[in-house]
C-alpha cells in the first residue's frame, strides 16, 4: 500500500518542481494535494491525513511552524519535512520540539531530497509492519486466551488453571448466551492408527478450515474450538431464530465434511446440537458433557432430532440403575469370552460383544467418568495381549496400536480403538515370534525413550508381554548389565550431552533424566564421572 504526501509552499514553482521533479511513484509515494498556505494546508490534513507533509516555513496568514504545532495539538501523527531558504536556530529548535522529521534548506538539492524520502518512506513501512505485527499478536492472543477460557470451561478447570487477564474479550462474551454443536468424525480414530504426527496435524488442519470457511458463510461471529482429536465445538450466538440457524448450519456441516473424506475410510460426520441455550461460564461444562453422552447413545446415527436426544437421555438418566455396574461394567466373564473369541478368529463374537459392551454403558449415568475410561483401557491391553499371544499382528502394526491407545484421550477414541483390533481377528496369519535379540533391542528401544520416567521392570515387562524375572535374565544375558546398570548409564549419557549442549540448570537437566531431586542426581553423576555436573559443564567449555 502507497504512502500519501502533501506538499505545502506559497511559491507555485517550487510545488510543480516538486511534484514532478520527484519520482514519488517510484519511491511508493502518492501525492494526495498540495497548498500554498499554512490554513489551507490544515483543511487538506484534516480531509486526507498524509503519512508525509513537506512544508514552507515562511508563507502568509499561517507558517510552517505555526501549521506544525497546530497539528500536533490535534494528534496528527503525520512525518514532516520542514523546507526554509533561511538557516536561524529558533527555526531548528521549534523543529524538534514538534517531533519534524527533516529540516532542509532552499535552494533545494533534490537527490539529497529524493534519498531523504526514500529513508523515511522505508522507516514508515517498517513501523507499518511492526504495529501490524503486533496487532496480530494481540489478536491470535486474544483468540487463544478465548478459546482456553472456553475449554477449561468444559473441563471445570478454569478457577485452577486460568484468570482472564484484562485484555481478555471474555467478560463482555460471557453475558451472551450460545448453543452448543458438538462435531464429532466417526472412525477417524481407527482410520488414522499410523498416521504420523505431521499427517495428524494436516488433516486437523484441513478439517478446522472447512469448518471456519462454513461458519464464516453461514454464521458469522461463531466460536469454533478444537476439543479433542477428531472432535470441534461450534457455539452459535443463540439471537433471533437461532434454532432455525443452528439446525441449518449443522446439516451443512454434515454434508460438506462428508464429501472431504476418502472413500473406503469409513469416516463420517456426526454432528450433535445441544437444545439449552447457556452462557458460557454458567453450564458450559454441564452441556458439553450432556452432548458427549448423546454422541455416544446415538452412534448408530449420524443426526438426532435435539428433542428426541434430550428425552432419550432423561428417560436413560432417570431409568433405575443396578449398583453392581455403576462401578464395574466389564465382567470376567467379558474378559473370558475375548479371550475365546480371539483364539479362534471369531471377529463377529468380538464384533457383537463389544456392542453389547457399549449398550451396556450408554445405559448408565457414568458413561464419562474415570471408572469407565480405566475399564476400556483395561479392556483394550487385555485385547492386545490375547492378540499377541496367537501372532495375529506383525510387531509394527502391533506398536501403532499400542500408540494409539497411548494417546487416546476420550471413551470415543477408545471405542473405536477396540472395534479396529476387533477386525484385526479376521484372516489371522502366524508371524514368527521375535527372536531375543529383537525382543531385548525392542525393550532398549522403550527404555531410551522413557528416560525421564520413573520406569521400572514391570513396566518394560509388560509392555514386552513376558513376565519380570524372564525380562530380566534375558536383559542381563544380552546386554551384559542389569536394568538399572543400563539405566543410568543411558541417564548419565544424557544428561553429560546436555550439559554441553544446553544452558539449562542442573535441576532441569536431572529431571530431564530421571531425576527428581538435584542433590540425587548430582551424588549419581559425580559416582559415574567422578566430579560435579558444574565441574563437568566448566571442563568442557574450556576444552572447547
Amino acid at each position: 500500500m502507497n504512502l500519501t504526501a502533501l506538499l505545502v509552499d506559497d511559491e507555485l514553482p517550487i510545488l510543480e518542481n516538486l511534484s514532478f521533479i520527484l519520482p514519488w511513484e517510484d519511491m511508493g509515494i502518492e501525492i494526495v494535494g498540495t497548498a500554498r498556505s499554512g490554513s489551507e494546508a490544515l483543511d487538506k490534513v484534516a480531509e486526507c491525513h498524509p503519512d508525509i507533509m513537506l512544508c514552507d516555513i515562511r508563507m502568509p496568514s499561517m507558517d510552517g511552524l505555526e501549521l506544525i504545532q497546530i497539528l500536533r495539538e490535534q494528534g496528527e501523527t503525520c512525518e514532516i519535512i520542514l523546507l526554509t531558504g533561511y538557516q536561524q536556530f529558533e527555526y531548528a529548535r521549534t523543529a524538534i520540539r514538534y517531533n519534524v522529521h527533516e529540516y532542509i534548506c532552499k535552494p533545494i538539492d533534490y537527490l539529497d531530497l529524493e534519498q531523504k524520502l526514500r529513508e523515511l518512506a522505508s522507516q514508515i513501512q517498517k513501523k507499518r509492519l511492526e504495529v501490524e505485527a503486533e496487532r496480530h499478536r494481540k489478536s491470535e492472543m486474544e483468540v487463544w486466551v478465548r478459546h482456553k477460557h472456553i475449554i477449561d470451561l468444559m473441563r471445570k478447570e478454569e478457577d485452577a488453571l486460568y484468570s482472564s487477564p484484562p485484555s481478555s474479550p471474555e467478560p463482555q462474551a460471557s453475558s451472551l448466551r450460545y448453543i452448543l454443536l458438538l462435531i464429532d468424525v466417526s472412525g477417524y480414530f481407527k482410520h488414522s492408527i499410523g498416521w504420523s504426527g505431521a499427517r495428524h496435524q494436516s488433516w486437523h488442519g484441513m478439517i478446522r478450515s472447512k469448518l471456519r470457511e462454513i461458519t464464516d458463510r453461514m454464521c458469522e461471529g461463531t466460536l469454533l474450538i478444537s476439543a479433542r482429536k477428531g472432535e470441534w465445538c461450534m457455539l452459535v450466538e443463540a439471537s433471533d431464530e437461532w434454532r432455525l440457524r443452528a439446525d441449518a448450519l449443522a446439516q451443512q456441516v454434515q454434508l460438506e465434511l462428508d464429501t472431504t473424506f476418502e472413500i473406503g475410510s469409513g469416516m463420517r460426520t456426526r454432528v450433535i446440537q445441544d437444545v439449552m441455550p447457556v452462557k458460557l461460564d454458567d453450564q458450559m461444562a454441564e452441556r458439553y458433557r450432556h452432548c458427549q453422552r448423546l454422541l455416544i447413545m446415538n452412534d448408530s446415527n449420524q443426526r438426532s432430532d435435539p428433542q428426541e436426544q434430550e428425552s432419550a437421555e432423561h428417560s436413560i438418566m432417570s431409568s433405575k440403575e443396578p449398583s453392581s455396574r455403576t462401578t464395574m461394567w466389564i465382567t470376567k466373564e467379558d474378559l473370558d469370552l475375548i479371550t475365546r473369541w480371539i483364539r479362534q478368529g471369531n471377529k463377529q463374537g468380538l464384533i457383537d460383544l463389544l456392542a453389547m459392551l457399549k449398550h451396556r454403558m450408554s445405559e448408565h449415568k457414568s458413561t464419562l467418568d474415570g471408572v469407565a475410561e480405566n475399564s476400556l483401557r483395561f479392556l483394550l491391553v487385555h485385547m492386545l495381549r490375547e492378540l499377541r499371544e496367537v501372532h495375529v499382528m506383525a510387531e509394527q502394526d502391533e506398536m501403532h496400536f499400542w500408540s494409539a491407545l497411548h494417546s487416546a484421550t476420550s471413551i470415543k477414541e477408545l471405542i473405536e480403538l477396540a472395534e479396529a483390533l476387533a477386525y484385526v481377528c479376521h484372516d489371522k496369519k502366524s508371524v514368527p515370534r521375535p527372536s531375543v535379540s529383537e525382543l531385548i533391542s525392542s525393550a532398549c528401544e522403550y527404555m531410551n525413550a522413557r528416560l525421564e520416567c520413573d520406569l521400572g521392570i514391570d513396566e518394560v515387562a509388560d509392555w514386552l508381554g513376558i513376565s519380570p524375572g524372564y525380562f530380566c535374565q534375558l536383559f542381563k544375558n544380552q546386554m551384559g548389565v542389569t536394568f538399572v546398570e543400563y539405566m543410568t548409564q543411558k541417564r548419565m549419557e544424557s544428561a553429560a550431552l546436555l550439559l554441553r549442549t544446553t544452558e539449562w540448570s542442573i535441576t532441569a537437566i536431572g529431571e530431564a533424566t530421571g531425576y527428581k531431586e538435584r542433590r540425587y542426581f548430582s551424588k549419581v553423576f559425580h559416582k559415574h564421572f567422578h566430579m560435579k555436573p558444574s565441574e563437568f559443564r566448566s571442563n568442557q567449555r574450556a576444552g572447547s
